[in-house]
């Protein structure tokens, strides 16, 4: 894996003073290791493009793309572009400049090109301490935004114009159907026939991840399934028994037991460094530095899409229907649940940032809840997640591909909440795995793992206290939340303790501690 950044200038002496900021970017800021090397150089000077970890060009456009191409056959000047796909699960970042512009795949690489790395913005604060993801455009970085769905940009001499792609979200009012997504899950997934060894899904008991082994095996990609689990738990029965009406390999490991040591504070660096900042170490992001697999990988990442994202929760058991208070109530639960925890200036600024989401439930309560998952959850959290895997192995997600997704949002909503039209599709593709109950809430009531995140005892309970407020004082946490809130929540026993890994991950993105990624800490006691 590799980033890349692009530079374009308005003169030729800012865009060689850019480049080589971002030549000589700090190595503690990125997850692998470089260099970063100039790739390319415009004729004239006022454009450039670096990669970090790679070399080479791109030659054609695709989702998630930064590239270059002439203005005009033969004048000598070229055009950065940034293009996005639907679901903006492999993002591009934008940082404008006086007279420049500077795409990226890495916000933080931006932000260090841009000289914005200690200017952070309060809304990214925010988000992270509500739905756990960064909203909208925001990034940690003031001035650095991801650059929406869907979206053109074209940079010409650091003049920067944008075109909205015309598949680019919205609701046609439900003219497709099942054919349609079933085949493009199958296309999605047939390049897969040519890698060279098995690639591993992870199968588990629910919906989607059976639809994706359906679609590898019905394009005859070699698959074997790998599930994690104790014997009995309806995870493993039911996912042995798909791979058993599949005829494929499937391998079940056992979790992590109790009384093990664990780095925390190696885990929390990580997860800033590996995550660009967007996810809490609540997550399970890896660590900087890893083994590259050659093996592919593949789960059912997405499948909330093709059931209308959150709009499923609101319309209840069945999808029949919702009314608009409680599509306000869910959005509302999503984005403000930890609002007693921030400032009363950073909340003000917060809540009013939600006000086109607020205005579109008005309008359309399913269809708004729906495009909320998809721009802010499938956008930002899982392209976050998606680049942390990425950077460890090949990672294949087929029920993002932009030709599923809007496939499926040509579905008339009221058939995707149900899950009817996953039913179906998984009926068209493998009669009978749509035979096999799925994993309920049974699931909830067996542990499958001891997770360690949530379980673990006083010693970490006391260092995430400690390391929270000595590293959230240096950092400038309180300026956005309140020290006495935090304090409330971090006073042993922890009782939220998603809230507390979020409160820790900023105070180490805040006060640059994640640059210590590297370095090793101290084993603390789980239990």
């Amino acid at each position: 894996m590799y980033f890349t950044l692009a530079v374009s200038a308005a003169t030729t002496a800012a865009c060689s003073a850019l480049t080589d900021r971002a030549r000589i970017v700090d190595p503690a800021v990125l997850p692998f290791p470089g260099p970063a090397a100039v790739v390319w150089r415009a004729p004239d000077g006022r454009a450039a493009m670096l990669r970090w970890g790679g070399s080479g060009l791109p030659t054609t456009s695709h989702a998630g793309t930064i590239g270059v191409g002439q203005a005009t056959p033969g004048s000598g000047r070229a055009v950065v572009y940034g293009h996005t796909s639907v679901t903006r699960v492999d993002p591009v970042y934008v940082a404008e400049l006086p007279g420049a512009v500077i795409l990226s795949d890495r916000a933080t690489w931006a932000a260090w090109t841009a000289g914005r790395m200690d200017d952070h913005d309060p809304l990214h604060v925010c988000a992270l301490l509500n739905p756990g993801f960064p909203l909208g455009s925001v990034t940690p970085f003031t001035g650095v935004s991801a650059l929406p769905p869907g979206i053109f940009l074209h940079v010409l001499s650091g003049t920067a114009t944008s075109t909205a792609d015309p598949a680019a979200p919205g609701h046609n009012g439900g003219l497709g159907g099942t054919g349609p997504v079933a085949a493009a899950l199958v296309a999605a997934v047939t390049p897969l026939k040519a890698a060279e060894s098995p690639v591993e899904l992870s199968l588990t008991g629910g919906k989607d991840s059976r639809l994706v082994a359906a679609a590898l095996v019905a394009a005859g990609v070699s698959v074997r399934g790998r599930t994690s689990g104790f014997p009995g738990h309806p995870d493993v029965v039911l996912a042995t028994e798909v791979a058993s009406r599949l005829g494929i390999e499937h391998t079940v490991t056992a979790p992590a037991a109790p009384g093990q040591q664990t780095d925390v504070a190696g885990r929390i660096r990580a997860a800033v460094l590996v995550a660009d900042g967007m996810l809490s170490a609540f997550e399970n992001v890896g660590r900087p530095d890893p083994v590259p697999s050659s093996t592919i990988t593949a789960g059912g990442h997405g499948g909330e899409l093709l059931r209308g994202g959150y709009a499923e929760v609101a319309a209840g058991r069945g999808g029949r229907g919702t009314t608009g208070l409680r599509a306000g109530e869910l959005l509302r639960r999503l984005t403000t649940k930890h609002l007693g925890l921030l400032r009363r200036g950073p909340a003000a600024g917060y809540v009013a940032s939600l006000a086109p989401w607020t205005a579109a439930l008005t309008r359309g309560p399913l269809h708004a809840l729906d495009d909320f998952y998809l721009v802010n959850r499938a956008g930002r959290w899982s392209a976050a997640a998606r680049q942390a895997y990425l950077i460890r192995e090949p990672l294949m997600q087929p029920l993002f591909d932009e030709q599923v997704v809007l496939a499926a949002r040509a579905v008339a909503l009221p058939d995707r909440v149900s899950g009817a039209l996953t039913r179906s599709v998984l009926a068209e593709l493998c009669p009978p795995l749509a035979a096999i109950p799925l994993a309920g809430k049974e699931r909830s009531a067996l542990q499958t793992t001891f997770d360690w995140r949530r379980q673990y005892g006083a010693e970490i309970a006391s260092f995430l206290r400690d390391y929270t407020l000595d590293h959230g004082a240096a950092g400038g946490l309180f300026d956005v939340v309140s020290r006495p809130a935090a304090e409330k929540v971090l006073a042993p026993p922890h009782e939220d303790r998603a809230t507390v890994w979020a409160l820790a991950t900023l105070a180490c993105l805040l006060s640059g501690d994640y640059r210590n990624a590297r370095e090793p800490s101290a084993l603390l006691n789980v239990s």
